[in-house]
């Protein structure tokens, strides 16, 4: 409530230049209807008050008049900024108090002893003021009130003080007039101020929406798509003038590890500090983006009419980017330091569009990577197959979709008496050019592209549609993987509910696998969209475990039931003593949480031995079962002895 309150505080606040505004618009048609009122009283009192007292009213009233219509002027050739100081309110106030006085003057001056016609007439006179004033003044209820009580209440005074019948009951009157007036007022300020709130909240929700739409809510960077209007203008520009820029893709090294070991929050406030120093090295003309997570853009605007004098600049530039990461980032009481990635691509070489631009320099920056890290290259030819290679996996990996040319293979998990459990979903593509695609390959693509949303639904919906063919075997699971990327989607709950009403399928059924990367990006949230999929029935494994840096003060509070030993570490057990221990340490740990082990990377029969002797009693492997075809796996009448029926 408090909240709301200091919310609304702070919009009427907003709305007040607004108010003073309507006030000053009107001020023209107020000084013509004083001076209007101001002639026929003056000449309908002519004859029954001294007329120098007359002319000295009148002459005081209106100058009064001028110099509002004076202020109104002024105010008018100011800019709406200006027009937004307090003092424009303050004469406001004045003046109205000022006029309210001068008219309340005429009850003094003005007001015929023993004419109760003309008595009458002075109160019509001054009613018709007042009701003017409602219209005019009401959106500044202070100024109306001092402007009503200083013009009525000589009038009610000087009704009493006449003391007969008549001039009683007008002055009661007057006073009920008054009453009337003020309420009628201050409901016409609450309509206008909930008009103007109404129009300020609109206004704040269309550039919360053109803000979201254009920049980055945590840097304050612009995001991809005003990136992306921008480099549209530069390429365009560059053209027609003859002149070179270019785009820096800057990617923070081991920025994962900070998110890991210290919090998102930390990590979080590491990307606004980089922001703001690269903010501050740059020109008026450049512009820096947030593309998302530690991606950063830099786009230089003419930096050269040569392409050997642009990469001097360009390479300039990105050195001097460079040296901004030589000082710590202070961030919550910790000293951070952080190396940066970039790879560069000058512009226009060619016809390009953005899209061009950003995967030739997300391709150096890679380069950059693979160096070693720290480093900075520049996109040369040679890396444009790399560009075509990625092209050509995202359209075909669109047409995949389209056409349903994905396929689903499943790979058996088995307990130690040689009952399959459950099997894992895993996907398999056959480009009809390049053959059979690693998932290694095509995923990274997916992920980087974004289609790694429409392909991670896909892969669910099958699986459970496959699933819902094996009803009479309710104790088998599925095992479907999700990426980093589609679990973080704010809708991925709903959607696996809506595949799950779509397929029928029991989510009991169903176990995601994730890694521990993907709950550590975004803890709290990871753990609250376990716990709305867990209450479905959904059970959680944590796939390649061992490989991340998640911390166990976090496992214990996940809804997990399985943690799958990365293979890496199983291969090499009986081989490697640092393997063997690792392996050990994870089933002891896991038996004292009571979660269950699966041991992947299970190919020979002295590791399945092994691991048998060390407690594990679930296994995954070449050694026990190869990926296949839905159809081919329980297709089989002489396979399904492996299964163990309900």
């Amino acid at each position: 409530m408090l909240q709301d309150n200091r919310e609304r505080t702070a919009e009427s606040l907003n709305i007040e230049p607004d108010l003073v505004r309507l006030v000053y618009s009107s001020l023209p048609l107020t000084v013509m209807a004083i001076l209007l009122n101001s002639l026929v009283l003056g000449i309908v009192m002519w004859n029954y008050i001294d007329r120098e007292t007359i002319v000295i009213w009148f002459l005081v009233a209106n100058s009064i008049s001028s110099a509002r219509l004076a202020f109104y002027l002024k105010f008018k050739s100011l800019t709406p900024e200006q027009q937004a100081a307090p003092v424009w309110r303050e004469i406001i106030f004045a003046s109205s108090a000022a006029s309210g006085a001068v008219w309340g003057a005429v009850s003094i001056w003005l007001f015929p002893h023993g004419e109760i016609a003309h008595q009458a007439f002075l109160a019509f006179i001054l009613a018709g003021m007042c009701a003017g004033a409602v219209s005019t003044l009401s959106p500044l209820l202070s100024s109306l009130v001092v402007f009503v009580l200083f013009l009525i209440l000589p009038l009610i005074g000087r009704f009493l003080y006449v003391g007969s019948i008549i001039s009683y009951e007008m002055g009661v009157m007057a006073m009920l007039f008054t009453i009337m007036v003020l309420s009628n007022a201050r409901r016409l300020n609450e309509t206008l101020r909930e008009m103007f709130l109404g129009r300020l909240k609109q206004q704040k929700a269309k550039l919360i929406i053109q803000y979201q739409a254009n920049y980055d809510p945590l840097t304050d960077l612009p995001n991809r798509r005003m990136l992306s209007d921008r480099l549209k203008q530069e390429i365009a520009r560059a053209s027609r003038h003859n002149y070179l820029g270019a785009v820096l893709f800057l990617d923070l090294d081991y920025f994962k590890n900070t998110n890991d070991s210290l919090g998102h929050s930390v990590g979080d406030d590491l990307l606004v500090l980089v922001a703001q120093r690269i903010q501050r090295r740059l020109r008026d003309e450049d512009l820096v983006a947030r593309l998302g997570g530690d991606e950063f853009i830099i786009l230089l605007s003419e930096i050269g009419e040569e392409f050997s004098e642009a990469t001097e600049n360009a390479q300039i530039f990105a050195d001097e980017i460079m040296e901004l990461f030589n000082e710590p980032f202070d961030v919550d009481e910790h000293k951070l330091h952080i190396t940066a990635s970039i790879g560069i691509v000058l512009f226009p070489i060619g016809k390009v569009t953005p899209e061009d631009l950003l995967q030739k320099s997300d391709v150096a920056m890679y380069e950059a990577k693979d160096a070693g890290r720290n480093k900075i290259r520049l996109f040369v030819p040679e890396m444009q197959k790399a560009v075509n290679y990625q092209r050509q996996i995202e359209k075909g990996l669109r047409q995949a979709l389209s056409d349903g040319s994905l396929d689903m293979y499943y790979q058996p998990l088995f307990d130690a008496d040689n009952n399959m459990f459950a099997v894992e979903a895993l996907l398999r593509w056959e480009h009809p050019e390049k053959g059979v695609i690693s998932p290694a390959d095509f995923i990274e693509v997916a992920e980087r592209t974004g289609l790694i949303i429409q392909v991670g639904e896909w892969a669910i919906k099958t699986a459970c549609s496959d699933m819902v063919q094996l009803s009479e075997f309710r104790e088998l699971k599925v095992c479907i993987n999700v990426s980093p990327r589609q679990f973080e989607e704010p809708e991925f709950v709903n959607r696996v509910n809506g595949i799950f009403e779509e397929t029928d399928v029991d989510p009991a059924k169903v176990r995601f696998e994730i890694t521990e990367s993907t709950i550590m990006n975004h803890v709290e949230e990871a753990i609250s969209k376990m716990k709305e999929l867990s209450e479905m029935g959904v059970t959680f494994a944590i796939d390649d475990f061992g490989t991340g840096y998640s911390s166990l003060s976090y496992l214990k509070r996940l809804p997990v039931d399985l943690l799958k030993i990365d293979k890496s570490f199983v291969l090499d057990i009986a081989t490697d003593p640092n393997d063997a221990i690792i392996v050990e340490t994870i089933i002891a740990m896991a038996k004292h949480m009571q979660i269950d082990v699966v041991a992947e990377g299970v190919e020979t029969e002295e590791i399945l031995e092994f691991l048998k002797a060390q407690g594990c009693s679930k296994f995954q492997g070449y050694l026990l079962g190869y990926p296949e075809p839905f159809e081919e796996l329980f297709g089989r009448q002489g396979r399904l002895h492996i299964l163990k029926p309900v």
